[in-house]
């Protein structure tokens, strides 16, 4: 009965140390920054690759060369936008089929419908990405649109 107890008491102590190294050991946070990219002055990371998820920072429609809003209004804005979210997603070896999350910030909800139509070339896979949509009296650097999204890497 002795050794049936010792037995018990060993494994649940080591139970609890092997809990407690993978506790200490956590995933690992990367920054994901594409080379010659910087499409805002702002100081951010593009994206922080934690395990398989992709966090990505909130972007406007800067050209990631000279760090300036691309000039034209909503519809060029949202164009560089996913131009510069495929790029920070290729450099996280992944693509939009992997975005899992959008939240979108428009300038004027008046946009919405013309959102949607750019949105649906980009997204035509399904299951499309969860999505949220958000009126905001302004953006960073007067933008018209500002999206962020989260991305997860799938054994597909």
């Amino acid at each position: 009965m002795n050794r049936i107890l010792a037995l018990l008491a060993a494994t649940l102590l080591s139970g609890a140390a092997n809990v407690e190294a993978q506790r200490g050991a956590g995933a690992t946070k990367r920054v994901i920054q594409p080379p010659d990219y910087k499409p805002t002055p702002s100081p951010l990371s593009p994206a922080i690759l934690v395990g398989n998820t992709l966090y990505m920072s909130g972007a406007t429609g800067g050209d990631p060369v000279t760090g300036q809003l691309v000039s034209g209004g909503f519809e060029p804005e949202m164009r560089q936008i996913m131009t510069n979210l495929q790029t920070v997603l290729k450099a996280a070896e992944m693509d939009l089929t992997n975005v899992v999350a959008v939240t979108a910030y428009l300038a004027d909800i008046a946009d919405y419908n013309r959102f949607n139509t750019i949105y649906r070339e980009y997204f035509t896979v399904a299951p499309l990405p969860t999505r949220s949509t958000v009126a905001v009296s302004a953006l960073a650097r007067s933008a018209r649109i500002e999206l962020t999204m989260t991305a997860v890497r799938t054994g597909r």
